[in-house]
Parts: C-alpha cells; structure tokens; sequence
C-alpha cells in the first residue's frame, strides 16, 4: 500500500507549484474552496478543504469505496470500481449528468494511494485513462484529469481533508460554466462527505 511520496511530490509541484495565487472563492460551513487560472486554456483548477471530526482510516476507507458513496459527488448517476490492481492502486469509472444541452461526461481514472508511515497521513493521485474503455455514443470522455486527495491527521479522530482537480472537461462547455463548476462541485462535494460519513 506505500508508495514514495516522491511522485505525488513531483506532479503536485508540475501542476500547481508553489505560488500563492490561489483565490478564495468560498468559505462556508467550515469549507473553503479556491481556485487558479491553468496553463493552456481557460479552466480553472480547484483546491477544497476542511477539517472533519473523522479518522484518517475512516477518510481512507471513503475513498477506497467511492462506489459505495456515489451520493457524495454532485451529478454523478454512475460510479464503480472496475478493478484493484493491486493494495495501493484502484481503477473507476465515473458517469457525470451535465445540464442540456450540455452531453453527459464519463471518465476512467487510476488511483493510487500513498501512505506515510511517520505521520498516518494519506495522499492520493488520480490520472485519466480515456482508452481504458471503448467509448459511448452522445457522452464525452474525459481525456486529462489530474485529481489529489490529502489526508493530514489532526488527532484520533480529526483530520484535515484536501481535494485538488485540474481537468478538462472537453467538448463544447463555455468557459463560464466550467469555471462556475469549479467552485459548486467541490463545496458540494465536502458538504456531502460531511452528510455521508458523519450521520
């Protein structure tokens, strides 16, 4: 289940680096969402985060079983686990409904699990593999997606949780309505992670 921390290093810093340019665009509820302009074209990245009164193995079972939570993620009619390669990397598939006239977007992504002994934190990687499946008619794939989850121990039973996405939803989707997606899908997402695990 360990992996070297040195990937998910080199890949935060490629995608996002170091700069604090970062914009806070919501604080409500005990969450926080930021975003950034990328490289290349005119979607935003975004950064979510909260502390939640959980386990780091409560959050690391969360997302190990996502499929078992698909009601966490804003818009998702379908979400499964094709396979576990092995005890450190998963692969999903995950059906998003998009508002007309908007299609409807899918993805496959791999998941890979990094674990640090030292501290019990816990960070993931996700990355698209768009040829991982044959393609459905009227659905756009999602071709690059770059996804990381940390999971920073505060106690027993408090951690700190963080969800950063650069993707790119392709096909025709205006700016405008992607970079608003940017900040309702990961405040909605932590909000109802917040519902899910804490009942």
């Amino acid at each position: 289940m360990i992996r070297n921390s040195t990937t998910i290093l080199i890949c935060f810093c490629s995608l996002f680096g170091f700069s604090q340019d970062w914009e806070l665009r919501k604080n409500e509820d005990g969450i926080k969402v930021y975003t950034k302009p990328t490289k290349g074209d005119g979607l935003d990245a975004f950064r979510a985060e909260m502390e939640i009164n959980l386990s780091v193995a409560k959050i690391e079972d969360f997302l190990r079983h996502m499929d078992k939570y698909r009601n966490a993620f804003p818009d998702t009619k379908e979400l499964k686990i094709l396979s576990r390669p092995n005890d450190s990397t998963q692969i999903q598939y995950a059906l998003t409904d998009a508002p007309w006239p908007v299609s409807d977007r899918d993805g496959v992504y791999e998941l890979i699990f990094h674990m640090d002994k030292k501290t019990g934190n816990i960070k993931t990687v996700a990355r698209a593999l768009p040829a991982y499946l044959p393609r459905k008619v009227d659905i756009v794939r999602i071709e690059k997606s770059n996804t990381f989850w940390i999971v920073e121990k505060l106690g027993a039973n408090k951690c700190r949780l963080e969800y950063i996405v650069n993707a790119d939803p392709g096909g025709n989707i205006p700016d405008w309505l992607a970079n608003s997606a940017a900040v309702d899908v990961p405040f909605n997402t932590f909000y109802n992670i917040k519902k899910e695990l804490l009942k």
